[in-house]
């Protein structure tokens, strides 16, 4: 690429990572951490939580953690959600409870991806607890609460 900026990464690891070639869209990254970490964004840490999650890979998952809190990404709210949402589909959801519970601020979007993530492990008590204690809810949350109830 002629011209690097931080959209031109992230839509190279993006295209690499939603059209098939998993591997690649790591290598993107891995040369954008080498070169370009000024490029560095919550665009690229959201693709690659959700490749990793995709693709099962909780190691990766995990350096790329290490590496959105190095790089001071860490307590964005959306970037937050993704954490959660990686760690319960690849089956630590105490991490990501432990996430959670860090978190100085919290939006109803990371409320939600925490209740779903218990419901998906059964742990329908503990997503019970959140969501009385959550002072915003939207449909997302009730919808969730309700599936839950009829699933178990």
């Amino acid at each position: 690429m002629p011209f690097r900026d931080g959209a031109s990464w992230n839509l190279a690891i993006s295209g690499y990572a939603n059209y098939g070639s998993s591997t690649d869209a790591v290598g993107v990254y891995k040369l954008m951490l080498k070169d370009a970490t000024k490029n560095l964004n919550q665009i690229t840490f959201l693709t690659m939580l959700i490749l990793c999650s995709n693709c099962r890979w909780m190691d990766l998952g995990r350096q790329i953690h290490g590496q959105i809190l190095k790089f001071g990404f860490g307590f964005y709210v959306f970037v937050g959600s993704s954490f959660l949402d990686m760690y319960a589909k690849l089956g630590l959801i105490f991490d990501a409870k432990g996430y959670y519970d860090e978190m100085p601020e919290r939006n109803v979007v990371m409320c939600n991806t925490m209740i779903i993530g218990l419901m998906w492990r059964g742990m329908v008590e503990e997503s019970k607890h959140l969501f009385h204690g959550l002072k915003e809810r939207d449909s997302i949350s009730w919808t969730t609460m309700i599936d839950g109830e009829r699933g178990s």
